[in-house]
C-alpha cells in the first residue's frame, strides 16, 4: 500500500446519528469511544468514535459480531450517513456550482456515407443559489434529497451512490420548467477521510466543499431547455447534411463522364463491332449500340 493511501470500507462512518436530539454529528465533534452516544443510521447498532493517533477518525460499530450479523442491512451505512448529513447541513439556502451541459446529434449522409455531427450546449457552468430549500421532498411521485427554487423554477438535487440510481421519473418530469441534477457520492468514499487529514478539516467541511463546488461529481438529469437546444442543433445538422449531399452530387456529375459503356460478348449479325450497353449518369437512361471505334 502506497504512503498516504486510505482504504475505506462501508463499516467506517464519518457521521453518526445522535438519537437524543435526532441529529447527525461529525466524529470530530463527539467524545471518544462509546461515550459518543451515537448509533448506526442503518441498523441502529451503537457506534464508538475511534479517534486514534494513526488512523483517520471514524465511527465504527461497537461490536464486530453485531456488525457481521447486520452487515447486509448496513451495506451502505457510509453513504446513508453522508446523505443524511448533507440534508441536515443545507438549511434554507444552498449555493451550488453546476457543470456545463453539452450534447451532440449525428446523422449519416446517404451519398457519402459520412457521419456528420453537430454539438450543442444547453447551459454553461455556473453557480446558483437555491432558496426555500426543502429536504426529503417528493418530486414526480418519488422521494428526492433536495428541492429548492431559482426565482419561480424548481430545482431538484438527487444523491447517487452504489445501490441508489436516479429514478426514471426524474429523467423526464411532467414539470418541464424544473431542473434536475444528480450528485454522485461515490468519490467521497475514498477521499473524505484522506482530504480531512491532509487539510486538517472536519468531515463536514469536506462534504460541504464537495456538494457546493465539485463539478466532476455532478451530472445533469433534466434541463428545461434541452429539447429546444436539441431541435436547433438538428436543424443545423440538416443544413450541414444537405450541403454535403449537394457537394457530392456536383462532384459525381462534373468529375465523371456523361455516359459509360459496358461491352458484352454477343454481337448481332447486323451490328459491326461488339454490342455495347450505354447508361446515362444524369438521367439513368440505358440503350444499346455498336461499340466500334473508327
Amino acid at each position: 500500500m502506497g504512503a498516504g493511501r486510505v482504504t475505506v470500507d462501508f463499516s467506517l462512518i464519518p457521521f453518526g446519528f445522535n438519537p437524543v436530539d435526532e441529529t447527525f454529528v461529525d466524529v470530530r465533534d463527539v467524545p471518544r469511544g462509546a461515550k459518543c452516544g451515537c448509533v448506526c443510521p442503518s441498523c441502529k447498532t451503537p457506534l464508538i468514535a475511534r479517534q486514534g493517533e494513526e488512523k483517520e477518525w471514524h465511527f465504527a460499530h461497537a461490536s464486530r459480531t453485531v456488525y457481521q450479523r447486520t452487515q447486509k442491512e448496513c451495506e451502505y451505512s457510509f453513504y446513508l450517513s453522508v446523505r443524511m448529513m448533507a440534508r441536515q447541513m443545507i438549511g434554507n439556502k444552498l449555493n451550488i456550482r453546476l457543470p456545463e451541459y453539452t450534447d451532440v446529434v449525428s446523422k449519416v449522409a446517404p451519398l457519402s456515407g459520412d457521419t456528420l455531427r453537430e454539438p450543442f450546449r444547453i447551459t454553461a457552468s455556473k453557480e446558483i443559489c437555491l432558496s426555500d430549500v426543502e429536504v426529503e421532498a417528493i418530486f414526480e411521485g418519488v422521494p428526492v434529497d433536495i428541492v429548492g427554487y431559482i426565482n419561480d423554477f424548481r430545482f431538484v438535487v438527487y444523491f447517487t451512490h452504489p445501490g441508489r440510481c436516479v429514478p426514471q421519473e426524474l429523467k423526464s418530469p411532467g414539470d418541464h420548467h424544473s431542473g434536475v441534477i444528480a450528485v454522485a457520492l461515490d468519490e467521497l468514499r475514498g477521499t473524505i477521510f484522506r482530504k480531512a487529514k491532509e487539510k486538517n478539516q472536519s468531515y463536514l467541511s469536506v462534504l460541504t466543499e464537495h456538494l457546493s463546488n465539485d463539478l466532476s461529481s455532478k451530472q445533469w438529469v433534466y434541463h428545461p431547455r434541452f429539447q429546444s437546444c436539441r431541435q436547433k442543433a438538428l436543424e443545423k445538422l440538416d443544413v450541414k447534411v444537405a450541403s454535403s449531399e449537394a457537394k457530392n452530387t456536383r462532384t459525381r456529375y462534373f468529375e465523371s463522364p456523361v455516359s459509360r459503356r459496358f461491352e458484352v460478348d454477343i454481337t448481332p449479325p447486323n451490328i459491326t463491332g461488339p454490342l455495347v450497353s450505354f447508361e446515362c449518369l444524369i438521367c439513368d437512361s440505358r440503350w444499346q449500340g455498336s461499340g466500334a471505334r473508327g
